[in-house]
């Protein structure tokens, strides 16, 4: 959409004629609180009241609309181009952008590679499904939560109920599950972020006044934290005297993970761990983050480090967390980075769900990673494996390839 020649956006049907988007049953949706449905010749005032027109009638037509690109002039620095990407239900993309020319006959182009011409054309038609009202609690930004229902639902957290038994009881209420106007999923998630709200509030005093009581105990206990702009707490960082003893002694390899989450705040929780002389795996620091960002992240490493004495690791492992393995390479750069295999051929199954005698792929992958001596070895292996399976066009794979160096034991050993 050109923001000086909006004239050029057109709605085509399979038919390639400007058509309103119909029912099943032939009838038109109504293109509720708009101007009506996209014809050639609409102009708008700005980019706000445009999206704001399209974001209504994409609604009304159970369609979900997302920005997705934008151009700036390069003199004046001034937006002059948009697009948008109208979706409907989950992982089923409606739009797409034809080169300039005849619509009819045009070649389709796939939303990631648009091409910036002054003509677009739309296709607003729904494929292979009917779109119902019940059917936009599957588009992320028709979903709702009222807020009484919220009020409800935690109440019922708290004297003991499970969030879906407490789902089912309101498709009860509500005649069946197509009446409700959001998912199980999206109700967790609400919920966790009105927890949030109250770790500022209550617990997260409670949690203060315990670290002072362990710095009464013994100086060393060491905690940090930071708050945002509101003066709300966004992450904090503490380690007990003993893991501070610990690490001076099992300090060469040390692991970070940010995989586990609390249950009641669906707050990440983030730790350092170690192996001592028996084997044995040591807490070393813990953190609690609002954000699993990079900044985030740089944030707690460094108050760690601090905390140890800027004694650093002699290596550090984690999983593929790309937000977690840049802070690495700002905060430990000279430090060897090793992903763990564990959580890499964990996710075999859910990967190569697709293919066929994934069990037997699975198995044979580990006896590759874990049995290869020698990095020779271990490439001819994996390479005969890709082949025998027929897997050589599998990105996933193709992509632990490229990051062999960082995870397979035959290329890490002379570290770890």
């Amino acid at each position: 959409v050109n923001s000086n020649a909006v004239d050029e956006v057109v709605c085509l049907s399979d038919d390639g004629n400007p058509t309103t988007p119909t029912q099943a049953d032939g009838s038109e949706i109504a293109a509720v609180e708009t101007r009506g449905t996209p014809k050639k010749g609409m102009t708008f005032d700005s980019m706000e009241a445009l999206e704001k027109f399209y974001s209504s009638y994409g609604k009304a037509c159970r369609f979900d609309v997302i920005r997705v690109g934008a151009k700036k002039d390069g003199n004046t620095n001034v937006k002059r181009w948009q697009y948008w990407h109208y979706e409907c239900g989950p992982g089923t993309s409606t739009n797409q952008v034809v080169k300039e020319g005849d619509p009819k006959g045009a070649e389709v182009q796939p939303c990631k590679r648009r091409r910036k011409s002054k003509k677009m054309w739309v296709e607003l038609t729904h494929k292979n499904h009917v779109p119902t009202p019940s059917k936009s609690r599957f588009i992320p930004s028709y979903r709702d939560v009222p807020k009484f229902v919220l009020r409800v639902a935690k109440d019922l957290m708290d004297a003991g109920v499970k969030q879906s038994q407490i789902y089912y009881a309101l498709a009860n209420q509500m005649n069946g599950f197509e009446n409700l106007p959001f998912l199980l999923k999206y109700m967790h998630n609400v919920v966790g972020k009105e927890r949030s709200k109250e770790f500022d509030e209550t617990d997260c005093r409670a949690m203060f006044e315990y670290f002072a009581k362990m710095k009464e105990v013994n100086e060393d206990f060491f905690f940090s934290w930071r708050v945002d702009e509101a003066n709300k707490l966004m992450d904090v960082v503490w380690v007990d005297t003993r893991s501070r003893v610990a690490y001076m002694d099992f300090c060469d390899i040390v692991c970070f993970d940010a995989t586990y989450i609390t249950n009641h705040y669906q707050l990440p929780f983030a730790n350092f761990v170690g192996v001592n002389h028996h084997g044995q795996t040591i807490l070393l620091g813990c953190a609690l983050v609002r954000n699993e960002d990079t900044e985030t992240y740089k944030w707690v490493m460094r108050e760690w480090l601090e905390c140890m004495g800027g004694v650093q690791p002699g290596g550090i492992i984690t999983d593929q967390s790309v937000p977690m393995a840049k802070a690495i390479e700002q905060v430990l750069p000279d430090r060897r980075h090793r992903l763990c295999v564990w959580h890499i051929l964990s996710k075999v199954p859910r990967k190569l769900l697709a293919v066929k005698k994934v069990g037997e792929v699975h198995k044979k992958m580990k006896d590759v990673v874990y049995d290869s001596l020698s990095i020779e070895e271990f490439e001819c292996r994996w390479i005969e494996l890709i082949r025998s399976f027929n897997l050589e066009g599998n990105e996933w794979l193709n992509s632990l390839w490229e990051e062999r160096s960082r995870w397979v034991p035959a290329y890490v050993k002379d570290t770890f």
